[in-house]
């Protein structure tokens, strides 16, 4: 057996991984990247499988091919599908997938979390064998399946995104519905109620479990406490900053009820759940200012969900490659919560002008986050939160947005002593 791997990445070498693991030693690699071997273009599809790693554009051809696959459904193939959770969104997905691990763990159930987020599926069957694999998928790795099959899967939300890859926005929200088709019979659908999506859901043997994130229906949200009906949370002892992190713990309590069938009182179970780095992170409070670090907002939604979860006021840092976003999106809660906005890196001219004459507060445009912190210790007073969602790529100053974050941790911490 013949096989052939496109794109060499973290998900191809996992690629590599499971075929070796499975005997099949002649395997042929293709990446643009990496000159040791043939570029995407001169592959000819003659192989018994082919693994296309996400994010490489196929031509129709290839994409529907019979001997197409990825590394996900490779692995897939070995799990019992019932044992699968699959998450999926524009925002809040990688959050979700890491607190609901979290919970089935502090349940007694091991679980892994893989996929889009961390490692690999391929490294979590054959170096953890847990008994739950949480699996985040991007709208890449899902148009890529065909198979395989999940009991349950969670939409958490879609927003515009990746439209330097998708020809619209309907192309990029069809292409992560397309989870549907790869839910079982009677398997459960969990979505965000205020999604404006509805139509797309045509499978009428899903279980279809709505979150209502302004938490009016289900679940209810008074006085701190998380209500499900039959199960409730103190979120008192949750540690993760901003609102939107509860509609997260939200979606991870009900993914992970469908496993421990919840009763009561359950907050033990969220105590010592904590985030993931550069998503909403707190760094450090000096003189009353609270710093948070949310490098991995990389497009205006994600700073727009940030900035709803803070209810004191802010100075936001915005800035970095565009990846053409509408930052007048964030006129509303700028005038709401914030008291200054600081601007840096490659968009800062086009964000100004998107902005210009509809916000309320007054902005400054810097050059580097150097300058953007020194300028910050400045200007900041106690009960401030500094939010830096920068709502764009890195890819101006930084090689990704897990260097921005902790470069900007690494200036906090600067400040920090010389406070």
């Amino acid at each position: 057996m013949v096989a052939a791997i496109l794109g060499y990445g973290k998900s191809g070498k996992s690629a590599e991984r499971f075929l070796k693991f499975k005997s099949i030693e002649n395997i042929e690699i293709f990446d643009d990247n990496l000159s040791v071997y043939p570029n995407l273009k001169e592959f000819k599809n003659k192989y018994d499988i082919v693994v296309a790693s996400p994010g490489i554009k196929l031509d129709d051809e290839i994409l529907n091919a019979e001997n197409l696959t990825s590394e996900v459904e490779l692995v897939a193939n070995e799990i019992d599908n019932k044992n699968i959770i699959c998450v999926t969104g524009t925002n809040g997905k990688s959050t979700v997938t890491y607190l609901t691990v979290q919970i089935l763990n502090n349940f007694g159930i091991k679980a892994s979390y893989c996929g889009n987020i961390g490692k690999t599926i391929t490294d979590a069957y054959l170096d953890e064998k847990p008994e739950i694999y949480v699996l985040e998928l991007s709208s890449f790795q899902i148009e890529l399946l065909k198979k395989f099959k999940t009991h349950i899967a969670c939409v958490t939300n879609i927003a515009p995104d990746h439209l330097d890859r998708y020809s619209n926005y309907e192309e990029y929200v069809r292409a992560k519905f397309k989870i549907i088709n790869h839910i079982e019979d009677k398997g459960f659908l969990i979505i965000n109620k205020n999604n404006e999506f509805e139509n797309l859901i045509e499978n009428n043997s899903l279980n279809k479990i709505n979150i209502d994130e302004t938490f009016k229906e289900f679940p209810l949200f008074e006085n701190n406490i998380l209500n499900f009906g039959k199960f409730y949370v103190d979120t008192n002892k949750f540690k993760l900053f901003g609102r939107h992190n509860i509609v997260n713990l939200a979606f991870s309590l009900m993914l992970s009820d469908r496993f421990c069938d919840l009763q009561g009182d359950v907050t033990d179970l969220i105590k010592n759940l904590k985030g993931l780095e550069h998503r909403c992170e707190f760094v450090e409070n000096i003189k009353g200012v609270t710093y948070i670090n949310d490098s991995k907002g990389t497009n205006v939604y994600s700073t727009l969900v940030a900035l709803k979860g803070i209810d004191k006021s802010a100075i936001l840092i915005l800035g970095g490659k565009d990846k053409e976003g509408k930052f007048d999106i964030l006129v509303s809660e700028i005038n709401k919560k914030s008291k200054q906005i600081i601007l840096f890196g490659a968009a800062s001219e086009k964000i100004h002008e998107q902005l210009k004459g509809k916000i309320k507060v007054p902005v400054k445009k810097l050059k580097t986050l150097n300058e953007v912190l020194d300028y910050v210790f400045k200007i900041s007073t106690a009960e401030d939160v500094v939010l830096f969602s920068p709502a764009c790529s890195s890819f101006d100053q930084f090689k990704n947005f897990e260097e921005r974050g902790r470069f900007f941790k690494k200036l906090v911490a600067s400040l920090k002593e010389s406070a």
